[in-house]
């Protein structure tokens, strides 16, 4: 709903117990939902994927195939190496045949391979969605601590949107039973840091939930506590540089003459914010240039300009940023308006903003 829809919903809830009745019911079930375990592959799925394909096998196969995909994740994955286990997951992403029958025949080329034994990730294993994982917290931390939305209901409905587009919460469960495996030495620092952001997400949903029943705004103190709590993963993640070429999140520009009062604006905003989440820094530029045309006044018009000038830098494209600074905010510091800084710097990182204002400065000087 808009905030305005929202608003008029909760009024006739108020007057309306039948109403009232039904959304209590549907709000607990889908807590309940929220308590069901995650669907675990069938017994033997390891057994069955692995022992097809000799392990330095379908480590070179995945390695080929990471080797010839376009985009720059893939090959940094490659630069550092990849784990039996590893190179089996990426192969079920990009689709072998047969990888997934049930059936015994054997995949062209393997030599006949016999069954292996398991095979438990190792630490090289999970480098790759831990420094992902990591990525997707600092996203989420950055966005909800630095939106300039004060309206209540739309603060709620935008943290909300932040909770669903991150995946923190499916991502942690399945990475906390994967670090399970790993020598106490290299599991500890990652179990903390799983546990620790569990415990906030549950802080920050359940103040979601209980401001919206409570009528009241989210108690940003209390959110911004719960995420500051977490500590992010320091070592060998930082080395990452995640980047999807995934293409335009909206590739045939239909969006451009979308009614907007169909589409409302934080539905449009959430395309910025899915492709952030990505790490397809050519569909934030894509989605958030959409948005601004449509709302250049709009509630998250510096977030989204702020989002065009930091994919523009995760581009490499330096200057373009500059370019975007400028028409969005203005020439010099003093031409912006209160907290607009503020706001640019804490979703950038150090580097970045340093590299902007170097840019920003030259295209000064060029002129």
């Amino acid at each position: 709903m808009s905030a305005e829809a929202e608003r008029d919903f909760e009024r006739k809830l108020s007057t309306n117990a039948e109403l009232k009745s039904q959304v209590d019911l549907l709000r607990k079930s889908l807590d309940l939902l929220h308590t069901l375990p995650m669907q675990e592959p069938k017994e033997g799925f390891d057994q069955r994927v692995i022992g097809r394909i000799r392990e330095e096998e379908l480590a070179d196969r995945a390695r080929k195939q990471i080797a010839a995909a376009p985009a720059p994740m893939w090959q940094h994955i490659v630069q550092v190496g990849l784990g039996a286990a590893a190179a089996a997951l990426v192969l079920a992403v990009i689709g072998v045949p047969g990888m997934f029958k049930d059936d015994t025949d054997r995949i062209e080329g393997t030599g006949g391979a016999a069954p292996v034994a398991r095979v438990s990730a190792t630490e090289d294993d999970l480098l790759p969605a831990l420094a992902d994982h990591n990525a997707r917290f600092e996203s989420l931390r950055r966005n909800v601590a630095h939106t300039s939305v004060s309206d209540p209901d739309l603060q709620r409905q935008f943290i909300a949107m932040e909770l669903q587009y991150s995946d923190l919460q499916r991502r942690n469960r399945w990475l906390a039973d994967q670090v399970t495996g790993l020598p106490s030495g290299k599991r500890a620092q990652y179990e903390r840091f799983l546990e620790k952001l569990d415990a906030a997400l549950a802080t920050v949903n359940a103040e979601v939930s209980d401001s919206g029943v409570d009528r009241r705004p989210v108690d940003m103190t209390a959110v911004l506590a719960a995420l500051d709590h977490v500590q992010s993963l320091q070592g060998e993640v930082t080395q990452y540089t995640l980047s999807a070429n995934g293409g335009s999140i909206v590739p045939d520009g239909s969006l451009q003459q979308t009614d907007t009062g169909r589409l409302g604006e934080v539905s449009l905003y959430a395309l910025v914010r899915r492709a952030d989440y990505r790490h397809d820094h050519a569909a934030v530029i894509d989605a958030a240039g959409i948005y601004i045309s449509k709302f250049p006044q709009g509630y998250f018009a510096d977030e989204a300009n702020a989002a065009l000038i930091a994919a523009h830098l995760r581009l490499g494209e330096d200057d373009a940023a500059a370019q975007q600074f400028k028409t969005a905010f203005g020439d010099y510091d003093e031409d912006l308006k209160e907290g607009q800084l503020e706001m640019v710097r804490g979703l950038l990182g150090s580097t970045e903003f340093e590299r902007l204002n170097a840019a920003r400065k030259a295209l000064r000087n060029h002129e």
